[in-house]
């Protein structure tokens, strides 16, 4: 009887132990949703677009352009006395047959193209190659309009005598030993040898003049992160005053000293023969170094349908391609880009492209 008692009273108190418990989790989920904000259905962020505009993209690297430009002699003097005067900046200048270079004893000494030096007086009866390259001079000038045979005749003569009438000497036929230095070439550039001045003692057989060995010869220092980017065949452009002249890499080559590191020599432009050409003798000088502004062109200006760099993407086949702004995917040829901004092929100016996003359509 009394277990039986016992039986009832314990089951009562689990059953209200277990409805104290219920009724706790039910005031617990209560209060949660009582306090939770109501759920709202906020609309998808649409991806950032961009508009396509014109404009122009290049790569371009500053670099300072060193320019060396070595002379060798050229000419013999024939003339023995006093330089008297003489005609030639020290930098140089460009010279053509028929002018005074300077002048011995106060006599002048012209220059005249022709391969052979002058090494006697000549005069009426005289014949040679150094006669023949005075004729030349002569007829060239305007002076002589005979033959030009290498004999010294009347017709040589005759010109002789009219030209130094030119030169202010007295009518002389004959052409007295010094008159003329022959050069190879001209016009050509020549300037007086380094420390020539007015008053030195001259004596036939100096080489008073020099001229340029070359072309001078234009380099630039690489950068060390820009030797495995520079290639022969890019276009450098080069200021010189108020011109610009235009040269390629021809090759690299690695310094002597080892402070300086890779050496870019430059070449004329392609279909060019010279860099700086008739320039050359104005803002250059003979035998001395100068540096000049320049640029490296590694991507010369590209015009087009322009766009940031990271609106555009690449599939696993290396092909590149944009987002639309609706969505679609378009494949796009890229011809230049620098500073985050890219031209390319397959857009038009005006498009609009997402900047991130995926294709709907593909």
């Amino acid at each position: 009887m009394n277990e039986r008692k016992f039986s009832r009273k314990s089951l009562a108190v689990g059953a209200w132990v277990l409805s104290v418990i219920v009724a706790l989790a039910l005031g617990w989920w209560a209060s949660g949703q009582a306090t939770r904000p109501p759920a709202a259905d906020l609309p998808k962020a649409k991806p950032a677009t961009v508009e396509v505009s014109s404009g122009t993209v290049s790569v371009e690297q500053a670099y300072g352009i060193n320019v060396d430009w070595p002379v060798q002699p050229v000419g013999v003097n024939g003339a023995g006395g006093t330089l008297t005067t003489l005609n030639l900046p020290s930098e140089g200048t460009q010279v053509k047959a028929g002018d005074i270079l300077y002048t011995v004893d106060l006599s002048p000494v012209v220059i005249a193209e022709g391969s052979i030096p002058a090494f006697r007086p000549l005069g009426p009866g005289d014949s040679g190659a150094d006669v023949l390259e005075l004729e030349k001079f002569l007829s060239s000038a305007g002076y002589q309009s005979g033959n030009v045979d290498g004999v010294y005749g009347s017709a040589t003569s005759d010109a002789v005598r009219r030209w130094t009438k030119s030169l202010g000497l007295p009518t002389d036929s004959t052409v007295p030993m010094g008159r003329i230095v022959f050069v190879p070439k001209l016009p050509t550039v020549v300037a007086p040898k380094p420390g020539l001045r007015v008053g030195d003692q001259v004596s036939p057989g100096d080489a008073l003049l020099v001229t340029a060995a070359a072309e001078p010869v234009f380099s630039f220092t690489v950068l060390p992160e820009a030797v495995s980017t520079t290639q022969p065949g890019m276009v450098v452009k080069i200021q010189a005053a108020s011109e610009e002249w235009e040269a390629q890499v021809d090759r690299l080559e690695t310094s002597t000293d080892q402070l300086a590191g890779t050496i870019a020599i430059l070449k004329p432009a392609e279909g060019e023969e010279s860099i700086c050409s008739d320039s050359c003798a104005k803002l250059l000088r003979l035998g001395q170094k100068a540096v000049l502004a320049g640029t490296l062109v590694y991507v010369a200006p590209t015009t087009g349908p322009v766009l940031p760099t990271a609106a555009i993407l690449t599939d696993a086949n290396g092909q590149t391609f944009v987002i639309l702004a609706d969505g679609k995917k378009q494949d796009v040829t890229v011809r230049a880009s620098n500073d985050g901004q890219t031209v390319v092929d397959g857009l038009k100016v005006g498009d609009r492209v997402q900047l991130s996003g995926a294709p709907t359509e593909g």
